[in-house]
């Protein structure tokens, strides 16, 4: 008979019909800035409790096994040294996006980089779990408009040995809406209820709290016998017990809030465990500036923790609401970081410039971005590169420097430029001529008698064998400009009346009919002197007929039959050029004809580098300075006009002190990209500027430079642009020396705003 063995039974794994799949985690360290600020951080708790999901939404099956995935939390952890205090969160790689996204938008100036690991070894260090000392349904104090709870924390500092570190670990369970709803609806009025009675809802009860208990009781059983006794009606029942607490604010707001669960541990690592537990209590106490109807007590955690799991082991859980969160979850504001030096932050924004600006010829600077930097240019797009530039900057704070190292780029980069300088002594003018080559420099110092230019706008020129009809166009277009000249001549913004401009300008068409190259006495002359008209409006063109009439309505006959001339008609225009006079280099620019001026027109076309030098110690009226930079920057103007094939940048410091260079450069920012001029203008804020050319400049394109030591003015009047980017008035104030908060028009996104360390 044959033994039968039974064969045996063949062994199942576990691991073939379960699955435990840990849930993985980044870190990331927030870096922050002193514009940060705590408004909004209930957003962070509430995209905590969206990750929450039901028990089975994490049991799935797969080949006949069962998977189960670990459900997800937020840790929020504030690293403290004697030197060092830094903040990072550990995030769900499949929720990270989302949280950086959010991060970005609570803390707009906030640097997010990603780490290893949080810089404690958990389990080697005193730990101490933080804790509700009272029911849940009692809240702590909410005030978001203030770092109270972190400035407390940061005092740990000043007892701080130099190897010594605390922590704080914030661990944010996501908690879901029915589980709220049941403490809004159940739990929290039944306990305030309570707290309004009197009773006491201390969580853990000493024989002290025992013994208060038992007393109220005491009284309870007694005033209840004494009204069955005196027989009291119910409605006036005696009353002995305690009078009634009162609750909260914060309280009465935690009844409304969505609950976010919470585990906070103290961590402490020393050379001594004394000590440990010393920073402990003293770190703990920190914890008392958030005590409302609850506060915060500390009991030591002897066991080895996990940190990487959903509910910490051996460690409370307290149901903190969203807004109650928000005391935890909190990044320093200005005056904290100003208080405790040692918070690690970027003192800026650190943005990177689009990629459009990091190739061209004029340099903006060295943009820095973490540990990489970013040289930058301004736009090299045919039409991008005609705009505007302003740079705005109080006295010293480089705008000079800056103006100086754009000349050499311009230089190098072909381009014309044409410098008006009427500041102190020209020295801006001074050191461009030191990085010129001879050839390429023309400079007109107008202190210097052989360099003074005639008010003639020469590049308005005819020959004689041109037809009758093309030299009076030219001589009507230098009336026009002597015209807006003379209006430049006062002290008070007032205009000419239209009848003395009438005889001005028929005078001047005339003259320059008849003398292309006539100077500016000759037109006065003629308005003054009956001979010097009779002489000069002889063969005149019939088309000038109305200009004749004009002028013959200056004379008048006296009672001898003698023509003289009505002087009373023109007195504005008399009293005007009486001012020329004052000066002797305006006299002689009043006195002299065009033959040996300089054409705008060939120069600019040649890409010439045009100084021109009106230093203030030789021309100390404000209103002189102002008619011979209005002269000059016209000339610009009109040899732009006449031809424009060739690019040409144009550099006016203070242009404010010159009212009517503003009334003019309001057109020319419009129209210079048409023109291929490009304009930079110096100033301390925009607001220096009238109403019309600040409006110019703003909706001209222009680029703008906000140097160091800028005026808060300046930002507030382009904040639209910044703030959208999260700059503040924070990061103006905060830039280091030679380093400007720039907002640079570019092809890729319109308007960039970056801070860049200007060229040196």
């Amino acid at each position: 008979m044959l033994n039968i063995i039974p064969s045996k039974p063949k062994s199942m794994k576990l691991s073939d019909y379960y699955e435990y799949r840990k849930c993985e985690y980044s870190i990331i360290r927030l870096v922050p800035t002193k514009s940060n600020k705590n408004n909004n951080t209930e957003q962070i708790a509430s995209l905590i409790n969206k990750m929450f999901k039901q028990s089975n939404k994490y049991i799935n099956q797969a080949s006949k096994k069962l998977i189960i995935v670990q459900k997800p939390k937020v840790s929020f952890y504030i690293h403290i040294t004697k030197g060092k205090v830094q903040f990072y969160f550990i995030i769900p790689k499949s929720y990270l996006n989302q949280f950086k996204i959010k991060f970005q938008e609570v803390w707009k100036n906030i640097e997010i980089e990603e780490a290893d690991n949080i810089p404690m070894d958990i389990n080697s260090c005193s730990k101490f779990d933080l804790h509700y000392k009272y029911d849940e349904s009692l809240s702590l104090a909410v005030d978001k408009r203030n770092n109270d709870l972190l400035n407390s924390n940061m005092t740990i500092t000043s007892i701080l040995e130099e190897n010594e570190m605390v922590g704080i670990l914030y661990n944010f369970i996501p908690t879901s809406e029915k589980e709220s709803n049941y403490f809004r609806s159940n739990t929290y009025p039944r306990a305030i209820q309570r707290y309004k009675n009197g009773e006491n809802l201390k969580k853990s009860k000493n024989i002290k709290d025992l013994s208060v208990i038992a007393l109220k009781n005491f009284i309870s059983l007694i005033n209840d016998l004494l009204n069955y006794i005196l027989n009291v009606p119910q409605n006036n029942q005696l009353i002995l017990n305690p009078l009634q607490c009162e609750i909260s604010h914060s309280t009465k707001r935690k009844g409304e809030k969505a609950i976010c669960k919470n585990q906070s541990i103290i961590l402490t690592k020393s050379s001594e465990k004394s000590r440990e537990i010393e920073l402990s209590n003293a770190f703990s106490n920190t914890f008392k500036i958030i005590s409302d109807d609850n506060e915060l007590i500390i009991n030591e955690i002897t066991k080895n923790i996990d940190i990487k799991k959903t509910i910490i082991n051996h460690v409370n859980i307290n149901k903190t609401t969203i807004e109650e969160s928000s005391n935890f979850i909190s990044m320093p504001s200005l005056e904290v970081i100003n208080q405790f030096k040692m918070i690690e932050h970027n003192k800026c924004l650190e943005l990177k410039a689009p990629k459009c600006l990091e190739d061209g010829e004029i340099r903006i600077g060295t943009v820095k971005n973490k540990e990489n930097k970013q040289e930058v240019y301004y736009s090299m797009d045919e039409q991008m590169k005609r705009l505007g530039r302003v740079l705005l900057g109080s006295m010293g704070s480089g705008k000079s420097y800056y103006m100086q190292n754009m000349a050499s780029d311009i230089i190098k980069a072909g381009r014309g430029l044409v410098v008006i300088d009427y500041i102190d002594k020209c020295q801006l003018s001074d050191n461009i001529k030191k990085i010129t080559s001879k050839d390429k420099l023309v400079e007109i110092n107008f202190n210097d008698p052989k360099q003074v230019q005639s008010f003639n706008f020469n590049e308005l020129i005819f020959n004689e064998d041109d037809d009758i009809y093309y030299k009076v166009n030219i001589a009507m277009q230098k009336a026009e400009q002597m015209q807006l000249l003379l209006d430049s001549i006062n002290d008070d913004n007032s205009k000419l009346t239209p009848r003395m401009l009438r005889y001005f300008y028929a005078a001047a068409t005339v003259v320059y009919y008849k003398n292309v190259n006539a100077s500016f006495k000759d037109i006065i002359n003629m308005l003054k002197y009956p001979d010097k008209r009779f002489e000069l409006i002889k063969n005149v063109p019939d088309i000038l007929i109305e200009e004749i009439e004009d002028l013959k309505d200056l004379d008048k006959i006296d009672s001898k039959g003698r023509v003289e001339n009505y002087d009373s008609k023109i007195d504005g225009i008399l009293d005007r050029v009486s001012w020329l006079k004052t000066n002797l280099y305006t006299k002689l620019a009043f006195n002299k004809e065009a033959d040996n001026n300089i054409n705008f027109v060939e120069v600019m076309k040649q890409n010439k580098v045009i100084l021109i030098k009106i230093p203030e110690q030789y021309f100390k009226s404000r209103m002189i300075r102002n008619v011979i930079a209005t002269y000059f920057l016209n000339k610009v103007w009109i040899s732009k006009q006449i031809d424009c094939s060739t690019h040409t940048e144009l550099f006016f410091d203070e242009i404010h002190q010159c009212y009517n260079c503003q009334l003019l450069m309001q057109n020319i920012l419009v129209e210079c990209r048409k023109f291929q001029l490009t304009p930079t203008l110096a100033l301390h804020y925009l607001d220096q500027l009238t109403p019309k050319c600040k409006n110019s400049v703003l909706a001209s394109g222009s680029s703008y430079l906000l140097l160091q030591g800028c005026d808060v003015k300046a930002f507030k009047e382009l904040s639209t642009y910044f703030e959208k980017d999260g700059y503040s008035e924070i990061d103006l104030a905060e830039l280091d020396r030679y380093n400007a908060l720039c907002l640079i028009k570019n092809e890729e996104q319109g308007y960039s705003s970056f801070i860049c360390k200007l060229p040196s």
